[in-house]
Order: structure tokens, then C-alpha cells, then sequence
């Protein structure tokens, strides 16, 4: 009788595994995406910008938080606070978006999703507690953001 529920539950375990792998490893392969330009320091100032313009790739538009249109050199805030990147972003091309980790933990900000740091990830942003940095986004697209410390703190930033 144990040993039945034994093996039951080990192939239920075994299954949630394989779905978990399935999982990560289609979560790693995604389509090309535009190449940002990084800021210069960590200080929050803005990169120079090589902004050009184009029409926002965002399918998913209704679950963005829509800026105002940015000029080029703008910059943005995604206060990280409560294990949480905040809402979805949307912003024009050449907006600097400053990470400020608000948290008692470090993270990161990086490209990619679930955890997973894209295997062509443009970014990578290591943040102590307390700590802030920035990226400048010059190419419209959709950029998926991670921490890889805490995989359930996924966001998108739409470049329009």
C-alpha cells in the first residue's frame, strides 16, 4: 500500500519536473530583439542616444502602462520594491529606464524571462539593496526583463 503511493507520487513529482524543464527551456529561445544602448555609469545619467524613429512592435498594449511620449534622452523609473518590477512600461526610443532596487535584497535587471537570462541578452544589470541603474533603449521593440535571483519578477518594456 505505502510503496503504491510511494511510486504515485514520485511519477507525479517526475512529471511536474519535466514539465518545469519543458517550461524553461522554451521560455529561453525568443525572437531577436533590438539592441539597446547601455548608460555610461551607474549614476543614473543618460547614455548618448542613438534613437531612431519606428512603430511600436507591442502586441500586448492593454497591459502596458503607457508613458507620455518621451523625447530622446528622457528618462524613466522602475522602482523595485516588494520583489516586483511594477507594471509593464511603455516608452519612446532613447529613454534611459533607471532601476532603483527599493528592496533589503539585491536583484538584477536582465533580458530575459522566468529567471532565465536570454541566451543573446543585451542586459544585465547586477543591483545591491539600495543600489540603481540604468539602460538607454534606442531601438523600438518589446524587451522582456527578469531578475534572475527571483524568477517570478518578470516585466516588459515596450520601445515605441
Amino acid at each position: 500500500m505505502f510503496l503504491r503511493i510511494f511510486l504515485f507520487g514520485s511519477a507525479v513529482v517526475g512529471l511536474l519536473v519535466v514539465a518545469l524543464v519543458w517550461a524553461v527551456i522554451n521560455g529561453q529561445y525568443e525572437a531577436a530583439q533590438p539592441t539597446p544602448v547601455p548608460s555610461s555609469s551607474a549614476s543614473g545619467a543618460p547614455a548618448p542616444s542613438g534613437s531612431q524613429a519606428a512603430e511600436s512592435a507591442s502586441a500586448a498594449a492593454s497591459a502596458l502602462v503607457e508613458a507620455s511620449p518621451a523625447a530622446s534622452g528622457a528618462t524613466t523609473l522602475v522602482a523595485i520594491a516588494n520583489l516586483s518590477f511594477g507594471p509593464n512600461l511603455s516608452v519612446a526610443a532613447g529613454t534611459t529606464v533607471a532601476f532603483e532596487n527599493k528592496d533589503a535584497v539585491p536583484h538584477t535587471a536582465t533580458q530575459g524571462s522566468n529567471g532565465v537570462k536570454a541566451p543573446d541578452a543585451l542586459f544585465d544589470l547586477q543591483l545591491a539593496a539600495g543600489a540603481s541603474e540604468s539602460y538607454t533603449f534606442a531601438d523600438a521593440g518589446s524587451y522582456k526583463v527578469t531578475c534572475t535571483l527571483h524568477p517570478q519578477m518578470n516585466m516588459t518594456i515596450t520601445v515605441q
